[in-house]
């Protein structure tokens, strides 16, 4: 295959979180783009659906994503100011736990070693400044006045609109079913019997990503289904952004969060009921059962009594996990770039994350970024 006949420099299959945001980086630095996306940026069938996702830079899952949530902030704020479109709601975060528990023993060194800025508020605190929570005894509530929400579906989109107006291509409803890697460059075969050629090629396909990963990293990566639900109140006031940060309640085994309203009639709240394998993503069951309505209700009546405990509103969609719970980001082989496998967390940061791609196809070395190699396995 000769360079000199290639559709574009790079491809990217998928245009989901990270495809859209890495198009978006790339086709403003002039480079160009071919995008893939089976459904169309956008889509609810993949960890994109549900309206919304939580920013958080307080952030007790690493201190080494730290780094990437600044960025992701910044960039947040450029792809409104490219698009016109109001994507990120910075109304504050609380972050509930046992004063004496690891996670905001974790949260808060990891505050502290970066540099984030956070309040603890007692549970006395907490009631009389958010009493939409029911603290235990013990527990405080971590507030980091820079975290907020995301409006995801509007995210992708505008995303995906800013890159084609920079440039980029973006094929939709076209499904990708093969990639031939040659000396110099990929053969990116789809569904519709088309080949395209490009330089080199990212897999940001989520949970379709598994079939373009190399047998090396088969074992390590599993499609899992994602929980969302919506609750109805009395006093939708009480749980506008100015008045209900979005929140994260950690308890014993049960682990929540949620949103305040963003149509002036549900809240979401999930995470009652944890995400758990499925065996391929086009077969995921979107219908909550009995029993999982049952111990969501049950989380909501005891965390947050102002809402009505009964969901009114139920989704579910997939995102494609790891093993050890950090992304696949990097090179798998001398033209096949991945990033893939956020398992579930992937949103927030996902800008900062695609410029890191876009840094690595150009050769730059990332140090920093080790922990997210494929090369770890």
């Amino acid at each position: 295959m000769s360079a000199v006949g290639l559709d574009a420099e790079v491809g990217i299959v998928g245009t989901g979180t990270m495809g859209s945001m890495l198009a978006w980086q790339l086709a403003r630095r002039g480079v160009p783009v071919l995008a893939f996306e089976q459904f169309s940026p956008g889509h609810d069938r993949g960890a994109v659906g549900g309206e919304t996702r939580l920013f958080r830079l307080a952030y007790a899952e690493g201190r080494e994503y730290v780094p990437l949530l600044r960025d992701s902030l910044r960039l947040w704020r450029e792809l409104e100011d490219e698009s016109g479109a109001r994507i990120l709601t910075q109304c504050g975060g609380l972050a509930i736990g046992d004063a004496d528990g690891d996670y905001i023993a974790g949260l808060l060194a990891n505050a502290r070693a970066t540099g984030v800025p956070v309040r603890v508020l007692s549970a006395a605190e907490a009631a009389e400044r958010y009493p939409q929570h029911a603290l235990g005894d013990g527990e405080v509530a971590v507030l980091d006045e820079q975290a907020g929400f995301l409006r995801c579906e509007q995210a992708v989109l505008s995303a995906a609109r800013v890159a084609e107006r920079a440039g980029a291509a973006v094929l939709r409803h076209t499904e990708v079913t093969d990639l031939v890697e040659h000396d110099d460059g990929v053969q990116v075969r789809t569904a519709g019997g088309a080949t395209h050629r490009v330089g080199q090629v990212v897999v940001a396909a989520g949970s379709w990503s598994g079939r373009f990963l190399p047998d090396r990293l088969a074992g390590v990566v599993q499609s899992h289904r994602v929980l969302l639900s919506w609750f109805g109140t009395d006093d939708i006031d009480a749980y506008r952004p100015e008045r209900f940060p979005i929140f994260i309640h950690h308890r014993g085994a049960l682990h929540v969060y949620g949103v305040p309203t963003v149509d002036d009639v549900m809240v979401k709240v999930a995470g009652a009921v944890t995400a758990h394998p499925v065996p391929a993503p086009d077969a995921v069951e979107r219908r909550h059962s009995a029993e999982e309505v049952h111990r969501i209700a049950a989380a909501v009546g005891e965390l947050l009594p102002g809402l009505h405990p009964e969901p009114i509103r139920t989704d579910a969609f997939t995102d494609l996990y790891t093993t050890d719970g950090r992304p696949l980001v990097g090179r798998v082989s001398d033209r096949v770039v991945v990033t893939t496998g956020h398992s579930g967390r992937g949103f927030k940061y996902a800008p900062g994350m695609a410029a890191v791609v876009a840094d690595v196809l150009s050769g730059a070395a990332h140090p920093d970024r080790a922990f997210l190699s494929p090369d770890r396995f």
